[in-house]
């Protein structure tokens, strides 16, 4: 039986309620710029993947906000470069206000419920997640902080997913063994080859069934991970 439980966030407890892709064009056409959802969906999933991880070491807390705004500032700017955006950055402070905001994110159904579950049962649980200080206040906006133990998120630790190195401080943060935990995540790429290094037992939610190549246990939904404890 497995002492404590983390989970990945975005894409495994909750998601953008609509696609970014049809928010930035949404919150860019009262600025007189014209871009369809589809193509800046697009850009962002490539600008996205060129980006240097978001994890900045050793910077004091007010620096760290500082830095996530640049790092954000240069995938935006990479994502809307086609076209002339003379006021791009009133825009861009629009944008990262909004999905600050727990309106534009939802919970999978069956969050709360299974999270619920697991705590009552007394699991400690704890979230490990590529993403920066708005995870806290998302988390609490959307009603599931108090579920965690630990909230554990990349810009602050200094080091992203897929490094062992985020999980090593989740860890010492929840003061659990590898050996005692599971681990949920839903990307190949990020949340596998860590946790099955330390020696996490893992689970891969792969709701719609697109990684069935993928070597791992997989689920398609989170009701699943209480089959595994």
């Amino acid at each position: 039986m497995k002492k404590g439980l983390f989970f990945d966030a975005g894409g495994t407890l909750f998601d953008v309620r609509e696609s970014v892709g049809t928010y930035y064009s949404r919150l860019a056409q009262p600025f007189g710029v014209q871009m369809d959802a589809e193509t800046l969906d697009t850009r962002f999933r490539e600008s996205f993947q060129t980006q240097p991880p978001m994890a900045f070491p050793h910077v004091t807390d007010k620096e760290l906000l500082a830095r996530e705004r640049r790092w954000w500032h240069t995938l935006v700017s990479a994502v809307f470069s086609p076209v002339n955006f003379p006021d791009f950055d009133r825009f861009f402070l629009e944008a990262y206000a909004f999905f600050g905001q727990p309106g534009a994110w939802s919970l999978f159904p069956e969050t709360v419920p299974v999270l619920s579950r697991l705590q009552k049962a007394g699991y400690p649980l704890g979230l490990i997640s590529n993403f920066d200080s708005r995870l806290i206040p998302l988390c609490q906006g959307l009603g599931i902080d108090h579920f965690f133990k630990t909230i554990t998120f990349s810009s602050q630790a200094g080091v992203a997913k897929p490094s062992p190195e985020i999980f090593r401080i989740a860890l010492k943060q929840a003061n659990m063994e590898p050996r005692d935990t599971l681990y949920v995540g839903d990307s190949p790429t990020h949340d596998i080859e860590a946790p099955r290094q330390l020696g996490m037992q893992l689970l891969l939610l792969d709701r719609a069934g697109r990684h069935t190549d993928v070597p791992v246990t997989r689920i398609d939904n989170l009701w699943s991970v209480l089959e595994y404890l």
